[in-house]
């Protein structure tokens, strides 16, 4: 089944004049991080590229889409609920799902919306903290019309440095529209862009 998902994938990726640049990540445990997400095409071209690299990314639902008549088709689909009760947040579940699975390829857009917008929400960058996983960037690059894994990043804490590697390592990755392309930046970054002492 992966050998023949693995050539469908590389064969529509060519008929659609695609590529896949970069490796399938060696570690266990990772978080997925996606972007530039400007348009619809992203979702399967970014499908197409795991299915290329036999990467199994997992994706993040609410407990209750689970619970309910279709919640076997969202766990077909890589679906995993993630439980808030007692109170935990959504960083500290992430976390326990990581802690409970020996291997863990979790995907997450941290724009969160196609839209485009001022900055990426933060969330992803605590979960890989709580969590101890790398950030292993992934695009969809219409400049290149290429499906890639373009590095990882080890977050340190110093979330500002990290932020600035990040931008540096995605620097020249366009989608598909440019003008929707949300700058990599959080909400607290781009809260000092506009503070007195940064005019």
């Amino acid at each position: 089944m992966v050998l023949v998902k693995k050539w469908v994938a590389k064969t529509l990726l060519w008929l659609l004049g695609w590529h896949v640049e970069g490796e399938a990540p060696a570690h266990p445990k990772f978080i997925v991080v996606g972007h530039p997400h400007t348009s619809n095409w992203d979702f399967p071209l970014f499908v197409f590229t795991l299915w290329a690299l036999d990467l199994p990314m997992k994706w993040m639902g609410k407990q209750s889409l689970f619970d309910g008549p279709f919640g076997w088709l969202f766990r077909s689909l890589g679906g995993l609920p993630v439980d808030r009760s007692g109170g935990q947040n959504t960083v500290q579940a992430v976390a326990n799902l990581f802690e409970s699975r020996e291997h863990l390829m979790l995907g997450i857009a941290p724009s969160g919306t196609r839209k485009g917008g001022a900055y990426w929400r933060s969330g992803f960058y605590h979960m890989a903290i709580q969590a101890n996983v790398p950030l292993v960037l992934g695009s969809i690059d219409f400049k290149k019309r290429a499906g890639r894994i373009i590095g990882t990043v080890h977050p340190t804490g110093d979330i500002d440095a990290d932020m600035e590697r990040i931008r540096t390592m995605y620097d020249g990755v366009e989608g598909r529209y440019p003008d929707r392309q949300m700058p990599i930046r959080l909400r607290s970054q781009s809260d000092q862009d506009h503070s007195p002492q940064n005019k």
